[in-house]
This record gives structure tokens, C-alpha cells and sequence, in this order.
């Protein structure tokens, strides 16, 4: 009897073992199909940007058309995004290194290139609020009536 439960326990062991290495297979094949799909996507991303920049101004077809613009858009968007981020940080961008510089330097601090000032950004103006409080009139009077409490209580 005892033999049958080593045998069993044994056996329950070789399951187990089984079990565990097809489960790490599994997770290792997991693993490197997710960094092939991470890099096909890379490669897909890499192949639209150079679709993009060489086709930009002759897109194949209406579709491509549109999604350049889109994108063209998106580019106008992130470029004024860094504008404004670096006008809060008061840096400008140097035009020979692409090196960020306080605002007050003539030359850049990496290369000593000269730095372009940028021209300051252009304000659109808020929309006029219009103050009624001065044009309305009041045409009603206001009685008030002070009433004495002691003289009411006496009277009941």
C-alpha cells in the first residue's frame, strides 16, 4: 500500500512538472510573439513616416489625402503646443543644434551658434463684454417704514 502512494505521489509530481513547464512554454512564446507584434508595428509606423514624407505633396488618392492632412493638422497642433510650453519655460530653440536656451541668450550655450530671438506671439483679442449695469434705470421708489416695536407691543 505504501508503495501505490509513492507511486501515486510519484506520479502526481511528473503532472505537476508537466504542467509547469508547458505553462512557462507558454508564456515564453507569449513573450516573443508580443516583441514580434511590437516590432511590426515599429516597422508599420517607420514605413507611414516614410510614405508621408515622400508622398506628402502627391498623395496616391483621396484617402491618403485626407490622412495626410490630418495629419498635417496634428503636426500644426504639437508645433504651437511647443511654442507655448516653451514660452512658459521662457526658452527658445536654438536653429543650428535644435539645444533649448533661456530667452535672454544671444548665443546658444551648446554650439555658440547665435540664437534667433522668436517673435513675440501674436494675441488675439478677447471678445468685448458689454456692461448693461450702466444703461438700466430704475424707475420705482422705495418707501421703507420703520416701525417702532415698542409702540406695537403697547398697542396689543
Amino acid at each position: 500500500m505504501f508503495e501505490k502512494i509513492v507511486e501515486t505521489i510519484n506520479n502526481t509530481g511528473k503532472v505537476v512538472g508537466e504542467k509547469t513547464k508547458q505553462g512557462s512554454e507558454v508564456v515564453k512564446a507569449n513573450i516573443k510573439i508580443s516583441s514580434e507584434e511590437r516590432a511590426l508595428n515599429e516597422l508599420y509606423t517607420e514605413i507611414g513616416k516614410t510614405y508621408y514624407e515622400n508622398n506628402r505633396e502627391n498623395p496616391c488618392c483621396d484617402t491618403m489625402k485626407e490622412l495626410f492632412e490630418m495629419a498635417d493638422e496634428k503636426k500644426a497642433v504639437i508645433s504651437n503646443l511647443k511654442q507655448q510650453l516653451r514660452a512658459i519655460k521662457g526658452v527658445s530653440v536654438c536653429g543650428n543644434c535644435g539645444a533649448e536656451c533661456p530667452i535672454e541668450n544671444d548665443f546658444c550655450g551648446k554650439c555658440g551658434a547665435k540664437i534667433e530671438k522668436p517673435e513675440p506671439p501674436v494675441e488675439t483679442p478677447e471678445e468685448e463684454v458689454i456692461d448693461h449695469e450702466d444703461t438700466v434705470e430704475i424707475n420705482e421708489e422705495i418707501n421703507i417704514e420703520v416701525v417702532d416695536d415698542a409702540k406695537t407691543d403697547d398697542a396689543e
